[in-house]
């Protein structure tokens, strides 16, 4: 189980440095994109929108600049807007910014978008049925929302669990996984998946994302054959719930 009254983490804070954070994570951000790629659509439209919430310093600018021609960062981090704004310009892009808190979104937010996308949020909230229905109330008809959880049944946590005899952790119930006082939740993908059906989203891909991110696969192959075998599994673990990083593509039920 985990403390709904945990905080959420303070990316606002002077002395944390975010981008830092992505410092050896070369794998991890490589293979989001890849899982990002595969889910957005092949071709660019001018006056579609987008809109990537909890989007922090624009770490997915550049491959949201290929297919939208309307980009807009929701985060509650001012620090990280600020940084997101200076990418923006480097990169040639007209990017608004929306400062914000996800917990009351459709109430900051008076438009909707053709594609949402919410990466390495869903683990900071403490009500993600709220969230997701708000986000719901932003998006287009037939629009897309690409929506990442941390997965509580990875491989790794199976074999680790069913090690020690554990068979508890196996239920749905979100499980916490915070080294701090801060909310840091894993999820099983079926509880996501109840709440997404009963919201009226219909799952058209799943992906299973940073599969070999364990230090030893990092350490004994190169990069490049990391990223293949990655492109090999993201499809088919996905079946299994193999990786840390589940990735939906969603649309509204019709």
């Amino acid at each position: 189980m985990y403390d709904k009254n945990m905080a959420i983490a303070d990316y606002n804070d002077e002395t944390y440095d975010y981008l830092k954070y992505w410092e050896g994570r070369e794998y991890e951000n490589n293979s989001e994109f890849m899982a990002l790629k595969n889910l957005l659509p092949k071709s660019f439209s001018e006056d579609k929108r987008v809109i990537d919430v909890g989007g922090g310093f624009g770490r997915f600018l550049p491959i949201l600049r290929e297919k939208y021609g309307d980009i807009t960062i929701f985060d509650y981090s001012s620090k990280l807007l600020e940084l997101a704004e200076k990418r923006g310009v480097e990169l040639g892009i007209n990017l608004k910014t929306i400062k914000g808190d996800v917990n009351n979104i459709s109430k900051i937010v008076n438009e909707k978008y053709d594609c949402i996308i919410m990466i390495r949020v869903s683990h900071h909230l403490d009500n993600l049925e709220q969230v997701l229905e708000q986000i719901r109330e932003i998006l287009n008809e037939d629009g897309i929302f690409i929506l990442e959880i941390a997965n509580k049944i990875n491989f790794k946590s199976v074999v680790r669990n069913s090690f020690k005899g554990n068979f508890k952790f196996f239920d749905k119930k979100p499980v916490s996984v915070a080294t701090k006082s801060v909310t840091f939740l894993n999820y099983h993908p079926k509880y996501v998946e109840d709440i997404l059906d009963k919201l009226g989203y219909k799952i058209e891909k799943k992906l299973s994302v940073s599969n070999f991110r364990h230090p030893f696969f990092k350490k004994v192959f190169p990069m490049k054959m990391l990223l293949f075998k990655e492109s090999l599994m993201q499809k088919i673990g996905a079946a299994v719930n193999f990786g840390p990083s589940i990735f939906y593509k969603l649309t509204i039920k019709k």
